[in-house]
């Protein structure tokens, strides 16, 4: 983990492991072994970005976080609400601010349901409005 004050990860020995914002740079670090290991990293990176008033199109987002291959197939495509990552144990980081923790069996049961798939449906009909 980073433990000085600032957001970039020198720490981080390991490329596979490296949290990376949408400009490459590395900020921080998951294993992919503890889902509450994660939440703590992209909500300490999350506050860091905020403090530093740093540019929101330069924001910590689910496409760089590592591990994505964790994440089952089916749910790589939900969007109803982020999936930042899947930890060894089936268990999600999930929702904008990262402050949720979900099995992948309920999620997946939610994604199964209508109002899941209407939202999906309307994110990928051009004539919905939804852009």
């Amino acid at each position: 983990m980073n433990t000085e004050n600032n957001i970039i990860c020198n720490d981080c020995k390991h490329k596979s492991h490296q949290i990376t914002l949408p400009d490459g740079k590395s900020v921080g670090h998951w294993d992919g072994v503890s889902i509450e290991t994660l939440q703590v990293e992209i909500q300490r990176i999350q506050s860091e970005q905020k403090q530093n008033g740093d540019q929101r199109s330069n924001y910590v987002t689910k496409f760089g976080v590592p591990h994505q291959d964790q994440v089952p197939d089916h749910l790589k495509d939900f969007i109803a609400y982020i999936i930042w990552g899947v930890d060894l144990e089936g268990k999600a980081l999930v929702a904008s601010r990262a402050n949720r923790i979900e099995h992948i069996d309920y999620i997946s049961e939610w994604a199964g349901n209508s109002i899941a798939a209407d939202a999906k449906n309307r994110a990928i009909d051009p004539n919905s409005g939804c852009k």
